[in-house]
């Protein structure tokens, strides 16, 4: 750990970085093993729980199982991003692999969150490490206070700065550090992913799941010539991209991005050549998972967060029970829309293009 702090700061005198150490290094670890979990979602949901029930004082607990799914949606307006949020049960027309199934559970912003705010640590984002902090401190004040907070670190692995909290305090302070941390590593996304998909499992039963990316979209390469080069830091397995898809989406997390793109990260795109930095893999897993990406320059970094965490409340839960048996370990395609009958009822919807986010399926 003392080594990789001064590889990342050799400016810091050992001293400094021993406690440095001492303070924060119980709150980061590495995720290098991967357990299996139980993949489908099985909620014994009461009668104020049903679909279409009432809002709840209190958040409803949902107990987790093996043949019950949740799944989040959001309906927006493809043009605006203004989401729509009056539906009902009624409103919505799910199915799997084909098959109707038939909404059991419903809920709009009542399950609390458990967000993880995950920090690009790479060279081309150092400039705007300093206003997505900011940003995040500002959004930490506007979460419920059932909601908790992890914050993680990411360029070559993830890093744990902070483990779920609803202690403000703590997290805050985790954000302000990462804010003036830095790395000379490279971006490996698939093994942060799947090592930030390990901590949000960790999440408290029940609550929802959310992966807040804070990055410019930049990923490299991940092969001998980079692992030497800008990852001497890495896991000695990397984690390949479609064994972090499939952790991702048993995990049943939706993936939020921000992008904030620096004078540093064109630079690196145009240098790099074919094979090196590269965009658009973050962008694959929010859609897989159905959840936004926001671009935003320094001074809509604030605005935009706070959008892109409304854009989370604002998404609609919904359970069903599978009316099929499958095997286990089998990829379940879901198709969710609005209903035909709320579409003849809503003639002005049809003139909204309105579009219906949601995860592309999930692993029995």
């Amino acid at each position: 750990m003392q080594h990789r702090l001064l590889h990342r700061f050799p400016w810091f005198p050992r001293r400094v970085t021993r406690c440095y150490i001492d303070l924060v290094g119980h709150r980061r670890r590495l995720f290098r093993t991967a357990s299996l979990l139980t993949v489908i979602l099985l909620a014994q949901i009461g009668p104020t729980q049903a679909a279409d029930s009432s809002p709840q004082s209190e958040p409803p607990t949902i107990r987790v199982g093996t043949q019950f799914v949740l799944l989040d949606a959001l309906v927006e307006n493809k043009k605006s991003g203004a989401p729509l949020d009056t539906l009902s049960a009624k409103d919505f027309q799910l199915s799997e692999d084909g098959v109707a199934q038939t909404i059991s559970y419903f809920s709009h912003d009542q399950l609390p969150l458990s967000v993880v705010f995950l920090f690009d640590m790479t060279e081309t984002v150092h400039a705007a490490l300093a206003p997505l902090a900011q940003a995040a401190l500002q959004v930490l004040g506007h979460l419920k206070r059932e909601d908790e907070v992890a914050v993680m670190t990411f360029s070559s692995r993830a890093d744990l700065m902070q483990d779920f909290t609803t202690n403000r305090t703590l997290a805050a302070e985790a954000v302000r550090t990462a804010s003036w941390m830095a790395d000379v590593e490279g971006t490996f996304l698939d093994e942060d992913m799947f090592e930030a998909v390990e901590q949000v499992m960790k999440a408290k039963e029940g609550n929802r799941r959310v992966l807040v990316w804070l990055t410019d979209g930049t990923a490299n390469e991940e092969n001998a010539f980079t692992r030497a080069t800008i990852g001497q830091h890495a896991p000695t397995h990397l984690h390949s991209q479609a064994e972090a898809m499939t952790r991702l989406l048993q995990s049943g997390a939706v993936v939020s991005v921000l992008v904030d793109r620096t004078a540093e990260t064109y630079r690196a795109i145009t240098a790099s050549g074919p094979g090196g930095t590269r965009l658009g893999d973050i962008d694959e897993y929010a859609r897989a998972t159905g959840g936004p990406v926001l671009s935003a320059g320094t001074k809509e970094v604030p605005e935009n967060l706070a959008l892109l965490i409304d854009q989370v409340r604002a998404r609609y839960t919904l359970g069903y029970k599978p009316t099929a048996a499958q095997s286990q370990g089998k990829f379940c395609k879901l198709s969710l829309r609005l209903s035909p009958e709320f579409l003849s009822k809503h003639p002005e919807v049809r003139k909204q293009d309105l579009v219906v986010m949601t995860r592309s399926g999930y692993y029995r």
